[in-house]
């Protein structure tokens, strides 16, 4: 079924700017057209979607390591993560690469390799892939470093994250702590040192922070701050033109980034489990509640389609702003204006979706660029123009 002549899709259930509705989607050259000529895609009755935008997803790591300081090659790592988007439903995903004190899986090597190897698989893979840089507030060392991968067009969005003072309240938990260690490739004796090196650099921070957003702010970058823990944190980050908060940690720092006009994100994986794994607020409750824009894989690729459908399920929200928490709302909060909406000149990037059983959504295709890229069941092709 991979048909690179394909014009487009028609179905009974097609996801438009207009609403849900019977009609078709023709695309040419990458782009939603107003007609097209030539086979289109019959979805019959399946849903049809506007592709996933992941704003965050680091799940990508337990390929390249599926357990700790087990590492495998990025080519077949990628290859498997691309595979992973499509057969969920994203056709754009951000790969929250970290640049931590730490080392190891999140140090400097890991994070250039991943650079390296999208360039060279680039033609190989199905999905569109960014990086979203994850800056260890506290990593002093490496900001020119990052500067340098900003500048040279390597990063399309970058978060503050500040870890430190977690791992600071770990010391004396071995156990805790050797698991890090291992993913930082390094014994524990090291490990410890590394934490206790990135708290000597405290008064370094807030300096370096302003320096490396004022790169990414020249390089047209949308900037994001991660686990904002108060009102006071995000205000902080907002005057830096950090304008999406990632994973509050609070209602009130959520509160506070709505009042700023910040985009909020949420975990989909939240929304799946009806609750957080770290004791952060309920994504459901923030959303209901108005508080929340964004839902992103973070660390499952599953969560994004089968949270928005779980909204729609349990009555939260109709499917039209159920999608848009995964879709639109991500797209433009990275920049990607021309992403996540079935309309004329926007990216011709959908998924062809069999809800018949609520609770276990499942794509039956994706197409990325106008290209189908991913199908699990054969459909009929229509030789017809839209």
């Amino acid at each position: 079924m991979m048909d690179h002549t394909l014009a487009g899709i028609v179905g009974t259930r097609v996801l438009t700017g207009a609403g849900l509705q019977a009609g078709a989607v023709a695309f040419s050259r990458g782009r939603i057209t107003a007609a097209g000529t030539g086979p289109m895609l019959d979805a019959g009755n399946l849903l049809v979607l506007p592709g996933i935008v992941d704003l965050h997803g680091d799940a990508f790591e337990r390929s390249v390591m599926p357990r700790p300081g087990v590492a495998f090659p990025y080519e077949g790592a990628l290859h498997d993560v691309d595979r992973q988007l499509l057969a969920h439903g994203i056709t754009t995903g951000f790969h929250g690469v970290t640049l931590s004190w730490e080392g190891g899986l999140r140090g400097a090597p890991y994070a250039q390799r991943m650079f390296d190897v999208l360039a060279c698989m680039h033609a190989e893979l199905g999905a569109h892939h960014y990086v979203h840089l994850r800056f260890e507030t506290h990593n002093i060392d490496d900001v020119a470093l990052a500067q340098e991968w900003i500048r040279g067009g390597l990063v399309r969005f970058m978060a503050f994250n500040d870890h430190l003072p977690s791992m600071v309240k770990r010391l004396g938990d071995d156990r805790k702590l050797l698991q890090y260690a291992e993913r930082a490739e390094c014994d524990l004796d090291t490990f410890q040192a590394r934490i206790r090196q990135a708290m000597q650099a405290s008064d370094k921070v807030a300096g370096a922070t302003r320096e490396l957003a004022a790169t990414a702010r020249g390089a047209g970058l949308r900037i994001a701050s991660h686990d904002d823990p108060d009102c006071v944190t995000r205000r902080y980050y907002h005057a830096m033109d950090c304008r999406v908060a990632e994973f509050p940690l609070t209602r009130q720092a959520a509160q506070a980034a709505r009042d700023l006009g910040d985009a909020i994100v949420f975990g989909g994986p939240n929304v799946v489990r009806g609750r957080s794994h770290t004791n952060a607020p309920d994504a459901t409750e923030m959303i209901r509640a108005g508080l929340c824009d964004i839902l992103a894989s973070d660390y499952y690729y599953a969560a994004p389609l089968a949270a928005a459908m779980r909204l729609v399920r349990d009555g939260v929200l109709p499917l039209e702003e159920a999608w848009n928490l995964v879709s639109r709302n991500p797209a433009r909060a990275a920049g990607l204006d021309d992403y996540g909406v079935l309309a004329e000149g926007m990216a011709a990037d959908l998924i062809v979706v069999d809800d018949s059983n609520p609770a276990l959504p499942r794509v039956c295709a994706a197409v990325v660029g106008g290209v189908l890229r991913y199908a699990s069941r054969e459909l009929p092709v229509l030789a017809r123009a839209a």
